[in-house]
């Protein structure tokens, strides 16, 4: 009788939070707080138990990185929208047509100091993902919903797909399937005060 050693199970590609933000004193009295964000946002990849983990803030986690899409604050006080990884570089045509995932994103609003001086803030804002494609047409709707800090939900509807890529800056959404098997979709936003970044996976149904 001919044996043969168990297949180890494909591992699946899972959705992290990655970063943090912190809330700090813009003013001097410190009755003025903003965000800053250290690679505050979403990864999709493959867990791996041998690589070295990082702890720096804001690392992605130990894995094979399908798509990283993060916010960082940068030295001159603005914000920073990326996303990271390998573009399919085609679009998906067959199989599962919903993406699901998160949104990091944030809001500025203007405060006024104790000392009289108006000044702008960053609000962190989070919410979930929903991208359906229709492979017919080639277009891809988004969804945004569940967004704190009483924010409403926004949607796009019938965006063009094409090698993969979809939105536009005109559009207020820009972004990208990753991944061999477009088991990724992730971009960047900005609209009705509200930008950030999103990241969701494949549904497996």
């Amino acid at each position: 009788m001919v044996t043969t050693d168990p297949v180890e199970p494909a591992s699946e590609t899972t959705l992290s939070t990655t970063g943090e933000f912190r809330a700090v004193p813009i003013d001097g009295t410190g009755d003025a707080f903003t965000a800053e964000f250290y690679k505050w946002g979403v990864w999709g990849g493959v867990l791996r138990d041998d690589y070295a983990t990082c702890t720096a803030i804001g690392c992605p986690p130990a894995g094979d990185t399908t798509f990283w899409a993060h916010l960082t604050s940068e030295t001159n006080g603005t914000v920073t929208a990326t996303v990271d990884g390998t573009r399919s570089g085609t679009s998906p045509v067959s199989g599962s047509a919903v993406w699901t995932g998160d949104v990091h994103a944030y809001e500025t609003e203007d405060v006024m100091t104790s000392g009289g001086m108006s000044v702008t803030t960053y609000v962190p804002v989070e919410g979930d993902a929903r991208l359906e494609v229709d492979f017919a047409a080639l277009t891809v709707d988004i969804a945004f919903t569940n967004l704190d800090n009483s924010q409403a939900d926004m949607s796009w509807d019938g965006l063009a797909v094409d090698n993969g890529a979809f939105g536009s800056g005109a559009a207020g959404i820009e972004g990208s399937f990753y991944g061999a098997d477009h088991e990724g979709a992730a971009g960047t936003f900005a609209r009705d005060g509200l930008a950030g970044v999103f990241g969701a996976l494949r549904s497996s149904n």
